[in-house]
């Protein structure tokens, strides 16, 4: 998915391509809430136009995945509320109505993401001798992570479920827009300095990333997706 501008655009609109990419086109100046908005609404008609890889296999039942390691779903007697913790290698939450399961499945994937994002960050933002204000951790339809003028750093929750290496290139490279807040060559050359391997991780990105944005958590479990575990 690539988002481009274009001067003669009046309104946002997507293009889907016979190669599969979806293209979003919008005026100068869009916002990023302005996408999301977009995309949430074409959400159904991008999905029957676009065929999505599942080489990753996360559409796996009953389990939820970290630095792309499954971790088994365990129910817990009737609580009162759905809370998800992580108990001895699985995620126990506690047995409630599923949409409440749904969103305890998510805050818990929304705080895995901070925990990993922060510790990456602090690390990687003193080897580089660069300081960020804030993390925000975010449920973003066309990016892995952003960087605004005030420091303030966003990344897109899934990238917990991603590999450890790809999450510490998307880290790196927005720690990099607080020297460059552009993808000059100049930019380039501070995430190559950084991190030498990191066309290897943006290639991952390339070919995995369609799948892991399109990741969703599925409670209950689909019965067709019990069958293919």
């Amino acid at each position: 998915m690539r988002v481009r501008e274009s001067p003669r655009a009046r309104a946002a609109r997507i293009v889907v391509w016979r190669d599969g990419l979806i293209e979003i086109v919008v005026p100068r100046r869009a916002s990023d809430a302005e996408i999301d908005r977009l995309l949430e609404r074409h959400r159904a008609w991008i999905a029957k136009r676009t065929t999505i890889s599942t080489q990753l296999g996360l559409d796996r039942s009953g389990v939820v995945w970290r630095d792309l390691e499954p971790i088994p779903i365990e129910m817990a007697r009737p609580s009162g509320a759905a809370v998800a913790r992580l108990r001895a290698g699985r995620l126990v939450v506690g047995d409630a109505p599923g949409p409440e399961v749904h969103d305890a499945i998510e805050r818990w994937y929304r705080r895995e993401a901070r925990r990993l994002i922060t510790e990456s960050a602090e690390r990687e933002a003193a080897r580089l001798g660069l300081a960020f204000q804030t993390i925000a951790i975010r449920d973003q339809q066309t990016r892995w992570g952003s960087c605004s003028r005030r420091g303030t750093l966003s990344f897109n929750w899934r990238l917990a479920i991603a590999p450890r290496d790809v999450r510490e290139y998307v880290v790196i490279h927005e720690l990099c827009h607080l020297r460059e807040l552009n993808h000059s060559k100049a930019f380039w050359q501070l995430v190559a300095i950084a991190m030498p391997s990191w066309k290897e991780h943006k290639r991952w990105l390339s070919e995995h990333g369609a799948e892991l944005q399109a990741y969703t958590i599925e409670w209950p479990p689909q019965p067709s997706a019990a069958r293919s575990s």
